[in-house]
């Protein structure tokens, strides 16, 4: 009986020392990065002439931080948020969608919280996604340009 039990607790021990040793990290946007990504948005919607909102989302799809620009359509607050938790949460840019659903599979558009619209792109730190950015009240080419440089302003601070 001494021999059962004490190897089961050596199993058992051997077991909590290697999970205990099993550390992941995860890396993730703080505030000074979604500042940062929303500046560089900022500057290229000014070289665009473009007044829009910017939202920027965790990988989760909640909502870091958000600016609406002078002149920017007050509808455009909702979508912005929007188009960046669809790239968030799909792991994809939004203009992808779009075009998927204007091709041969229009049905994308009705999964949950996809966007078939360009504006949302996702972020990358060392190639994984730390969250999104989503851009809305402009042509959507410029939209899509501003969110690609949002989602570029870590990779090239």
């Amino acid at each position: 009986m001494k021999i059962a039990l004490c190897s089961t607790l050596c199993a058992l021990a051997a077991l909590l020392s290697a999970t205990a040793g099993a550390t992941q990290t995860q890396t993730i946007l703080d505030a000074g990065d979604a500042q940062r990504i929303i500046a560089r948005a900022q500057q290229q919607a000014q070289t665009l002439n473009a007044q829009v909102c910017v939202a920027v989302l965790d990988q989760s799809g909640q909502l870091l931080a958000f600016t609406r620009m002078d002149n920017a359509p007050p509808g455009c607050i909702d979508s912005s948020i929007k188009k960046g938790r669809a790239a968030a949460l799909y792991r994809t840019a939004t203009d992808k969608y779009m075009a998927r659903a204007n091709g041969d599979e229009p049905a994308i558009a009705t999964l949950p919280n996809v966007v078939p619209l360009g504006g949302g792109a996702v972020v990358k730190i060392a190639d994984r996604v730390v969250g999104a950015v989503g851009v809305s009240g402009t042509a959507n080419p410029d939209e899509i340009a501003i969110a690609a440089a949002g989602s570029d302003a870590l990779a090239h601070p």
